[in-house]
């Protein structure tokens, strides 16, 4: 209440101010171009023609300067500019071109001399685009101009990487960006809805990207839509405090991508660059591995083109219509080796291909198996062939820039994208060609932008946009029945499985779905000039339509047990879920107000409010005020101090949001025939089988269906062991289709939102080198996490579940309904494997000792057998102890749920210091630029993300930690530096980034010990913090660490180990790019380049998306606990080691 208080008050203060100051105009996404005329004594000139002209197209346009002699030119496209003024009885003046970028404003003075002292004057400026620092921009943060986004190294070609060379930046948690890809491995990834970098320490799911000001991001993953080629962007803005109010959907950032635009010249750029992995180093851990460096080959061709429009006879835009394209392919080649085993004896109802061995082994340790009368096992041939999975991209983007009349000029766009990634880890695998999975990234948008200008006094922009966004990770035919068929390999003598048909399994990096986004989205904005007033006002509005097609198992999947099974058609399990589909639709409404002004000469003011609401969530209290004021205390242009603050709110996660409609509708039902029974001998399961074999490979459209086919089969099952109905084999409701169990949200969840502050310096100390310094305060409140509000519910007087075991027992009435099995529990050695001790009989009368300090991690339940249902079983310790304490929960027919609510937190706090150069030449045929930022932060939160779970189940004050993307002090360097003939006029780019230590997580590997049903538990430790480090490959294992960790008592709330405790390693990358530039003539140059990533080859170890958890060894310990013991707190990944890119643009 009293944050919304202070909201309320905030705003009025704000509104309030706007009434009594006065104004000058700023805009995010364009350039505005402002200043005064005036005559050799100082008064104003009235009446005189300001005409600015944009150097790529000629077009123009002209202002009449007013009684104060001012004039101001609002939403111009950044670019280059001439500006001229002519006034009758003095000489007219023009500038040289002036460069711009996005959200510039640029201010320019004229004193005019009379027309008889010269004709015509031309005013010098800088070499590069007039004054270094603007002293009216009152937003915070960089731009990425066209120069260096083509010479920065960027291995990825993604133009987002580059936000990563700025000042308080930084990666996602658990991030796997430029890691390297270890064969045979197969790591996680971070989760989807983790985003993709932070910017001003704002959750990395929390930034809004746009591409010429129009939304590009995916709402269901806070992830991008599209990824333009780098040779269609012009620049990358990059606004870590947005103290405007134009723009919103985002409690972190705000990044831009300005495209290319035509102009009146035709211009043409064909580009080809190449990877291949005999340029390249071997990763650390391939290499520690003996695995040779995997084959690599990576060609990325592609063409711009652009200037105007011309049609022979037909139409001649050079003065007024322009066009601009780009297309660019990826083709990253690699193959999988298919090596399986296709059955002798064929299924008649089924076609599997011909086997390419001819040698044939029987599916049984004994041969005899296969000769038997009647055989017992089948016969089988090898199938091995080399199977291409490449990698593909095909990216298109299109403009086209026309002027309707004087005062309105409208643009057209298109963007397109065809991702294939069918590439894999491992080095073989037993699918057939029709169930490799594929992960798509598939788009294509349709935006345009009108801009008209009423006059000298109003700008009106409007613009549109409809786009598709369809990401899978699927087969070719994600549609098929999966078959799955059991064997005996014959080299390992170990049970594998041969994959048909289809597969719809999820991966740790990839969820099966097909997904389909549709988003319409219009904003209209309107700028007005009021005496020295600039109002902006403004409306933004999009209509999301997400629908998901969950894979796994949708399709029907049959098992297969063995060879033989398959080739007499007896199906051993059937799999099919049904109801897998969400739709969530989300109406986005955002309103603004803002006002910039001058009280005085070297003070600006920007001042306004925002309102969002977003209908898939019911929270309307959406108010954000935003305040900025830039002033200019030596009055120069050269130094500016900056100050600002607001509240800024995120956008809604629709795969949360999706997941609670879905439970909530309980349209999920799956079918499995493990579940009918416990035994494969089970009536009911065989007869059951039998009716589904005899449909095979044919599964059921609907749940109906099969649920007629269950209901006609029941009354034939001779003596069946339990119910047989049209439930059987069913469950309803019970996931939803990633999963997560039970998922709901609460009724008054909130959007987040954050609280930011900032107080900067930027001065340019010498000509052309410019210092800049700014403090960040970000506060970021109602973040999304989640709880079990299932979990059972201690009762009072009790400290934790542990003591309350320790004073109570667990019955449980054995089949017979009349022996008991009597279960006690007990604090004994901690290093007991099994935990559980006893006669503990399932037909006697008998007691069972469970030992709380046990390091089992089994959870399975005790049970008396009921027949056709479930068998005996004795349970494990976690199990036993969960069924002694299940009476307290809320809803004894479920276990765990999950609910989603406004509980979590964030806050950052930095420095960031920036040096920067414009391109200069220094002199003996040298020249250079660079940027070089620190950052000095501290990033803390209580989750790691939308869905994070506290350790005591909906405790997230315990949680507050340092973030796992806090690094303390990081360091980027990026630059231009050109060399004399004797050097070759070679022109060096280096990018070098240093980050000091993130912490890491340690578990104690999933186990929930304190009876919550979330595995979010940590340890016991009684050292100290600063010994908890990471550790190199081959380093000595840390015998007295270790003993100083232990796993808590079953039943306890917590280990007394904080979250994040950990010092994990440092980052460090250095990439070069080289580049020399040859000329022919005016207009054709011919730049080949060579990238090197990480030059240095340096290792550079880290833990990804990994677990790091500890393994408690008992009195007689496996080779896989002790291996795992000697790898404790050694990371299993590395960045990417040295890689070469080679390439060449060629500019006509």
């Amino acid at each position: 209440m009293l944050a919304r208080i202070s909201t309320v008050l905030f705003t009025a203060t704000i509104l309030l101010a706007i009434c009594t100051l006065a104004a000058l105009g700023q805009d995010l996404d364009d350039v505005t171009v402002s200043g005064r005329v005036t005559d050799s004594n100082g008064l104003a000139v009235v009446g005189a023609t300001v005409a600015v002209t944009l150097g790529e197209t000629g077009v123009a346009r002209t202002i009449i300067t007013d009684d104060d002699g001012r004039y101001r030119f609002l939403k111009l496209k950044p670019g280059t500019y001439k500006i001229k003024v002519t006034a009758d009885g003095f000489g007219p003046q023009e500038t040289p071109d002036i460069a711009t970028i996005s959200a510039q404003n640029v201010a320019k003075d004229f004193t005019l001399r009379p027309a008889d002292v010269r004709a015509e004057q031309v005013v010098t400026v800088t070499e590069d685009s007039g004054p270094p620092v603007d002293t009216t921009r009152t937003i915070v943060g960089g731009t990425i101009a066209e120069r260096e986004i083509e010479e920065i190294p960027n291995t990825s070609r993604n133009p987002l990487d580059l936000v990563l060379t700025l000042g308080g930046t930084s990666e996602e948690q658990l991030s796997t960006s430029g890691l390297a890809e270890d064969r045979g491995a197969n790591p996680s990834s971070a989760p989807l809805e983790q985003g993709n970098f932070s910017i001003s320490g704002g959750t990395a799911y929390s930034n809004n990207i746009t591409i010429d000001g129009l939304d590009n991001n995916d709402d269901r993953s806070s992830r991008d839509r599209f990824q333009p080629s780098l040779e269609a962007i012009a620049e990358v803005q990059v606004i870590s405090n947005q103290f405007s109010a134009e723009y919103g959907r985002a409690s972190g950032g705000r990044v831009n991508l300005r495209t290319r635009a035509g102009g009146k010249r035709l211009r043409g750029r064909a580009f080809f660059f190449y990877r291949d992995d005999a340029l390249n180093a071997n990763s650390w851990y391939n290499n520690s591995r003996a695995i040779p460096r995997p084959d690599l080959r990576e060609m990325v061709p592609g063409f711009s083109l652009s200037g105007p429009v011309f049609i022979p006879k037909l139409y001649n835009g050079k003065a007024r219509t322009f066009f601009a394209t780009t297309y660019e392919f990826t083709k990253l080649d690699d193959t999988t080796l298919i090596d399986t085993y296709i059955p002798v004896i064929a299924n008649p109802r089924y076609t599997l291909p011909t086997p390419t061995g001819t040698t044939q082994f029987c599916d049984n340790a004994s041969p005899l198996a296969c000769t038997a009368t009647p055989p017992t096992a089948g016969f089988m041939q090898q199938y091995s062939a080399l199977y291409s999975t490449p990698n593909k991209n095909h990216v298109w983007t299109a403009r086209v820039d026309h002027r309707l009349f004087k005062n309105n000029d409208l643009t057209f766009a298109i963007q397109f994208a065809k991702r294939t990634n069918r590439r894999t880890n491992g080095s073989s695998t037993t699918r057939l060609e029709n169930a490799f999975q594929e992960k798509n990234n598939n788009t294509i948008a349709y935006n345009i932008t009108d801009n008209h200008v009423f006059g000298a006094r109003a700008v009106n922009q409007f613009r549109a946009q409809w786009s598709k966004y369809q990401p899978s990770f699927q087969t070719a035919s994600p549609l098929d029945p999966v078959v799955l068929v059991g064997f005996r390999s014959p080299v390992t003598n170990g049970v594998q499985t041969l994959i048909a048909g289809n597969s719809t399994t999820s991966t740790s990096q990839n969820f099966a779905d097909s997904r389909t986004e549709t988003r319409w989205q219009f904003q209209d904005s309107l700028t007005y000039l009021w005496k020295n007033h600039t109002f902006k006002m403004g409306v933004d509005m999009q209509d999301v339509n997400s629908a998901v097609f969950g894979l796994g198992d949708a399709t029907g999947t049959f098992n297969f047990g063995n060879v033989l099974q398959y080739s007499t058609n007896q199906v051993t399990r059937y799999r099919q879920n049904f109801g897998t589909r969400q739709a969530v639709k989300n109406r986005y409404y955002g309103f603004f107000f803002n006002d910039e002004f001058k009280p005085w000469s070297n003070v600006t003011v920007s001042a306004g409010l925002r309102y969002e609401r977003e209908t898939a969530v019911t929270d309307k209290n959406n108010f954000g005020p935003r305040l900025g004021v830039a002033w200019d205390p030596f009055k120069k242009g050269k130094g500016v101090i900056r100050f600002g603050t607001g509240i800024f709110y995120n956008r809604v996660l629709l795969r949360t949001v999706g997941d609670s409609i879905q439970n909530s509708g309980g349209t999920l039902v799956a079918f499995d025939s493990n579940t009918i029974g416990t035994s494969a001998s089970d009536s009911r399961r065989t007869f059951i089988l039998n009716a589904i074999a005899a449909n095979f490979p044919n599964s059921y459209a609907t749940v109906d269906q099969l649920r007629n086919l269950v209901t006609t089969v029941c009354p034939t099952v001779p003596s069946p062991l339990g119910p047989c109905n049209a439930n059987t084999g069913f469950s309803i409701g019970n996931l939803s289709s990633a999963g997560n169990p039970l998922r709901s949200v609460d009724a008054d969840l909130k959007i987040p939102e954050s609280y930011q502050f900032n107080v900067g310096f930027e001065r340019e100390i010498f000509k052309g080198w410019v210092f800049e310094a700014n403090y960040t305060w970000n506060k970021t409140a109602r973040l999304w996490r989640d709880s079990n509000p299932n979990a059972p519910r201690l009762p009072a007087g009790f400290t934790d579940w542990t003591q309350w075991l320790l004073g109570n027992t667990f019955v449980l009435t054995n089949q017979n309904g009349t022996t008991t099995r009597t279960y006690s529990f007990v604090l004994g050695a901690n290093n007991d494997p099994s935990g559980v001790s006893g006669t503990c009989s399932f037909t006697a009368t008998s007691s069972c000792v469970v030992n709380l300090n046990s390091i089992s991690t089994s959870s399975t339940a005790p049970g008396a057998a009921v027949t056709g249902t479930n068998g005996n079983s004795t349970g494990g310790p976690v199990g036993i102890a969960l069924a002694a304490i299940a009476q307290f929960r809320p809803d004894q027919t479920v276990e765990e749920t999950s609910r989603i609510g406004s509980r979590g937190n964030a806050f950052y706090n930095g420095i960031i210091l920036e040096l920067r150069s414009r391109y200069r030449k220094l002199g003996a045929g040298f020249g250079a630029n660079f940027r070089f930022v620190y950052t000095l932060s501290s990033t803390k939160d209580d989750g790691l993300n939308n869905t994070a779970n506290a350790e005591v189940n909906g405790d997230f004050s315990r949680e507050w930690a340092r973030s796992l993307q806090d690094r303390r002090h990081r360091l980027a360097w990026s630059g231009s530096f050109d060399t004399p003939y004797w050097f070759g006029k070679l022109r060096f780019s280096p990018l070098l980034r240093w980050g000091s230590s993130a912490p890491f997580n340690l578990s104690g590997g999933g186990t929930d010990r304190n009876l919550d049903d979330v595995s979010t538990d940590r340890l016991n430790f009684n050292g100290s913090l600063s010994d908890i480090r990471y550790r190199e490959p081959g380093s000595p294992v840390p015998t007295a660490l270790l003993a100083q960790f232990s796993l808590q008592p079953i039943g306890s709330k917590s280990g007394n180990l904080r979250r994040n405790a950990g010092t994990g390693p440092n980052l460090f990358t250095f990439d070069l790019n080289v580049t020399r530039e040859f000329k022919a003539g005016e207009r054709i140059r011919i730049r080949p380049v060579i990238e090197f990533n990480n030059i240095f080859n340096a290792s550079v170890f880290s833990y990804g998306s990994e677990y790091i958890n500890f393994q408690a060894l008992s009195a007689t310990q496996t080779p896989t606990q002790q291996l795992a013991r000697d790898n404790f707190l050694v990371p299993t990944r590395t960045y990417r080691q040295r890689d070469i890119r080679l390439g060449v643009r060629f500019d006509f």
